[in-house]
């Protein structure tokens, strides 16, 4: 049995580059002693050693804790130490957990939003939605995705642009006024319960039409839609609304986007 491996050995042995044993030497992990080529070598217990180092980096911790558990290496320090990874483990799980809802969330609106029949309008009753914001003067079409990726970039904690939540803006009115269709005041992502929120969509009667294709559809499709709200005797409150449902995110195919236009009207007489 040999009682001593060169740098090369060990690395193999392990599947790491003999720069990373160089690198754990310099930290004080592993205390090679030198031949008389002054080549390092390393013993069985630089070995043992070597399997607690690499089992305590997937814990993620730095060198100098690892060092500082090596000098005081116990039972009852392993101990402690098997508590911090089991706390580690129930993170990840939740986080994991978290991770695959999520996907299942997104799996439910591509579903649900891809078989909406299209150019229907409806009116809808819609429950208080709270959201976080972003406005300015106006925001032109084209620079819609860039303000929602600073809005997500606000509450990046719970907020993601690729993901189950909806995110949208509300179009300026006066120059909606002025026959202009392109303008929009804020851009808005509607947030889960028990999440912070910068203010809410009203409850109330909302009317609805879910249209296909690109967004310069928009103007023929809201005139449709606010023609319906007209012949209902209704009239529109407030500022109309694009609801991204399927968007680029999703797909590279403009004819599988789905946007969702609203606007709250006024209830029956």
């Amino acid at each position: 049995m040999k009682e001593f491996y060169q740098i090369h050995e060990l690395a193999k042995l392990f599947d790491l580059c003999p720069d990373t044993l160089r690198y754990y030497e310099e930290k004080g992990l592993l205390h090679p002693v030198r031949g008389e080529n002054r080549y390092r070598l390393y013993g069985i217990q630089d070995v043992c050693t070597l399997n607690i180092i690499r089992a305590l980096r997937e814990l993620d911790l730095p060198t100098r804790e690892i060092g500082a558990y090596l000098e005081r290496r116990s039972v009852g320090e392993t101990l402690t130490l098997l508590e911090r990874e089991e706390a580690l483990l129930e993170r990840r799980m939740a986080e994991l957990e978290a991770a695959r809802q999520e996907a299942e969330d997104r799996r439910w609106r591509l579903e649900r939003y891809r078989a909406v029949e299209d150019g229907l309008v409806e009116l809808v009753e819609e429950p208080s939605r709270p959201y976080v914001f972003l406005e300015k003067d106006f925001i032109l079409e084209k620079e819609i995705d860039f303000q929602l990726k600073r809005l997500e970039q606000r509450h990046q904690d719970y907020i993601q642009v690729i993901g189950s939540q909806c995110m949208g803006a509300a179009m300026d009115e006066e120059s909606l006024k002025a026959g202009v269709y392109n303008h929009f005041s804020r851009v808005f992502f509607l947030t889960k319960p028990g999440l912070p929120f910068d203010d809410t969509l009203p409850a109330g009667e909302y009317a609805r039409l879910y249209y296909r294709g690109p967004y310069e559809r928009l103007q023929d499709h809201l005139k449709r839609l606010l023609a319906r709200v007209e012949a209902a005797g209704r009239s529109p409150v407030g500022a109309p609304l694009e609801l991204y449902r399927i968007d680029a995110h999703d797909t590279n195919l403009e004819a599988e986007y789905v946007t969702e236009l609203q606007v709250k009207v006024t209830p029956t007489v």
